[in-house]
């Protein structure tokens, strides 16, 4: 069954149980939830404004696709000011789910299949997931919660990215300035990887790993019992037993290996070692925002790390 005309503020349309789901919205918020079965349904609760006012709408054998409706550009998305759907939307846990947005909210729970989700100021809640999950911001945040193991890509600029899930069976995560939280059992083939310019990670240890790390000013250190070990060229850090390798790719960021609490604390605890404590109470905006120039500069590949660094030691 299908419902898409100018009166409804409700579709539903049937796609599989392994369908396709694909939105596209500006601003708002959005609440997405996996469901039995094989139908998507979406509601506006917007006070009962149509959806049709409010999207484009697509459907066909298998997908249903959402897209917000642009009111003037040629080429270029602009919205109003009061653009800014409320919606929910149930699909089958098991479709493969798109979702992109400028700013908006995103709560996603209880999928398994295939997930994509992109955005540039908004925040991505995500909790239940199973399965291959990728997810981009620039400067929102990312929280991930689960009790599932993942496949997790993820890529944020300079929004902050926690993650609370049992166990990875991969791992790429990339950050320019943003901080990382991972509490995470390393327990698939991998490979793993965490690639920051400045931003901090910290790991909780709840199994034994491997750290392989190449930075040129970062720094290792371990609440657990560790050992090091000095390559060519590279940093190692062995915690507990031997296990997976994780590579850690940094030109500025450290890693912190934290024990296991039963409690996540809280990002803002985590992202300020104590020595580098009055680096930052003397640091001025104007300097910090120089740094991370040239830190974007230096991602993006315009400058060398030979220059990033120099740059960086002038600043200091």
């Amino acid at each position: 069954m299908t419902q898409t005309n100018e009166h409804i503020a409700t579709m539903e349309h049937v796609i599989g149980p392994r369908g396709r789901f694909t939105l596209r919205q500006a601003s708002g918020e959005i609440t997405l939830k996996g469901v039995a079965g094989d139908m998507v349904r979406v509601r506006s609760l917007d006070g009962g404004r149509a959806l049709s006012e409010q999207f484009q709408i697509q459907t066909g054998d298998g997908f249903v696709e959402l897209r917000q409706t642009e009111r003037f550009g040629i080429g270029i998305k602009m919205f109003t000011r009061g653009d800014s759907p409320e919606i929910e939307v149930e699909v089958p846990h098991g479709a493969t789910v798109s979702v992109e947005s400028a700013s908006a909210e995103v709560h996603a729970s209880d999928l398994s299949g295939p997930k994509r989700f992109r955005t540039a100021s908004g925040e991505l809640r995500l909790t239940r997931f199973a399965g291959a999950l990728d997810a981009e911001t620039v400067s929102g945040e990312i929280d991930l919660d689960g009790n599932a193991p993942l496949e997790l890509t993820t890529k944020s600029i300079s929004g902050d990215i926690r993650v609370r899930i049992p166990s990875l069976k991969r791992l790429d995560l990339g950050t320019t300035s943003g901080d990382i939280w991972l509490d995470a059992e390393l327990a698939g083939n991998g490979p793993f990887a965490i690639r920051s310019i400045s931003g901090d990670a910290t790991i909780v240890g709840r199994s034994g790993f491997r750290v392989e790390a190449a930075s040129i000013t970062g720094d290792l250190s371990s609440e657990l019992t560790h050992k090091r070990e000095s390559m060519p060229g590279r940093k190692v850090l062995i915690v507990g037993k031997p296990g997976p390798t994780l590579a850690f790719r940094s030109v500025s960021g450290d890693l912190q290996v934290v024990q296991s609490r039963d409690a996540a604390p809280e990002m803002a605890a985590l992202t300020t070692a104590p020595e580098t404590a009055p680096q930052a109470t003397n640091a001025t905006p104007d300097i910090d925002a120089a740094r991370l120039e040239i830190l974007r500069e230096l991602e993006r590949g315009d400058i060398t790390v030979v220059e990033a660094t120099d740059r960086l030691g002038r600043l200091d």
